[in-house]
């Protein structure tokens, strides 16, 4: 895959992300109530102020990543553990929490039809071009674990900081 059809995917990649991300933000909240096995109950302050440090997550790592990727393996997998996880997302908890509660799964759509193919056509492409693969699972796992732990933090962060329900 040459690097312009690349870059292009990861532009889609960052629109596809950002959409996600507001409709996660616009039905989350309320669908979390619902959700306790999959997701923590979130006020909207709490996780539109999460979701707003993500999306400047990976709108920051995509930045990197088109100014020093190509000379720096680190930040390409650092990007690519970011595209992964976001791919990963998809099935868990999206798909996975709407077939067990039986209840759409905010994210779910724009999961499905843009961030899962996107992202692994975007990690496709730096598979075939001779990414360590071991070295990108690892990335995919540790972003995920990073992120992840780090969710918990942003909504106490969040509900601290924002709060315009009272």
């Amino acid at each position: 895959m040459d690097e312009t059809t690349l870059n292009f995917l990861k532009i889609i990649f960052l629109f596809g992300f950002t959409l996600h991300n507001i409709e996660e933000a616009i039905w989350l909240p309320k669908w979390s109530k619902y959700a306790k096995r999959f997701h923590e109950s979130v006020t909207a302050d709490q996780f539109i102020f999460a979701v707003i440090v993500v999306t400047i997550i990976g709108y920051v790592l995509t930045a990197l990543e088109f100014l020093f990727g190509l000379q720096n393996n680190l930040i390409n997998l650092i990007y690519l553990g970011f595209v992964g996880m976001m791919g990963i997302n998809t099935i868990f908890p999206h798909l996975l929490a709407a077939i067990k509660i039986r209840k759409y799964s905010p994210g779910l759509i724009t999961a499905i039809f843009l961030n899962l193919p996107f992202s692994s056509i975007i990690i496709w492409g730096y598979i075939i071009s001779g990414i360590n693969a071991l070295a990108l699972i690892l990335s995919i796992l540790a972003v995920s674990a990073i992120i992840l732990f780090s969710l918990k933090y942003l909504f106490k962060l969040g509900s601290r900081l924002i709060n315009f329900d009272e």
